[in-house]
């Protein structure tokens, strides 16, 4: 138990935590995490280098115990990254979502609107210490010290997501407006074209007669 207290005693700021990601992420290139698992040889040298740089008494315990924390946060981030509706700037490193799906989505998980609409932080280093398959170069940047920034960027990029995402009402409105086909008919075609993004848009786009 007092070892645990201790753990959860030490406080990880943000500069730490970046510090001991881009740490980490050298002991990865240099080849010291054989089987996705870090040497301890590696945890305590990340805590010498962080109770030197930082003036504080850093262990091997502490490195280890803020691993799982950001492994916690990679998971989440990789889950919403997936989610349907929600899209991936790579560029900017953002989990972009529309107004509508961001209201419903923040009512019911409020701690995690953090991770949407905004840069997220560390977004390589965190991939390579913590990411599971890092041959492909794939990285996938995920971090709880988000980077609060509404630049140009963010919000061009949340409009073009915007533009892009499919009116599911405006389709269901339109499809139901097509009365002379039977309504069993229409309602599995809102189903069809519901799953099928890119034919949806497409229909939206066609006349009546072509539709």
């Amino acid at each position: 138990v007092v070892k645990e207290e201790k753990k959860a005693n030490f406080r990880w700021s943000k500069q730490m935590s970046k510090e001991l990601l881009q740490f980490l992420a050298e002991e990865v290139r240099k080849g010291n995490r054989p089987n996705n698992t870090f040497r301890t040889s590696s945890f305590i040298a990340a805590a010498k280098m962080i109770s030197e740089k930082f003036q504080t008494t850093c262990t091997a315990d502490h490195v280890e115990n803020h691993m799982r924390t950001v492994r916690t946060t990679w998971g989440i981030i990789s889950q919403l990254r997936g989610k349907s509706g929600f899209g991936w700037d790579d560029k900017l490193k953002m989990i972009a979502v529309s107004p509508n799906a961001y209201d419903a989505f923040v009512k019911q998980y409020p701690s995690h609107e953090k991770y949407l609409n905004k840069k997220i932080d560390m977004y390589e280093e965190i991939s390579i210490v913590v990411g599971k398959d890092m041959a492909r170069g794939n990285y996938s940047k995920t971090f709880g010290d988000i980077q609060n920034t509404s630049s140009g960027e963010v919000v061009s990029a949340l409009k073009k997501f915007s533009d892009n995402q499919l009116d599911i009402k405006k389709l269901y409105e339109e499809i139901m407006r097509m009365d002379d086909v039977d309504e069993a008919v229409r309602v599995a075609a809102f189903d069809h074209l519901v799953e099928r993004e890119m034919l949806a848009k497409a229909f939206l786009t066609k006349s009546e007669p072509l539709r």
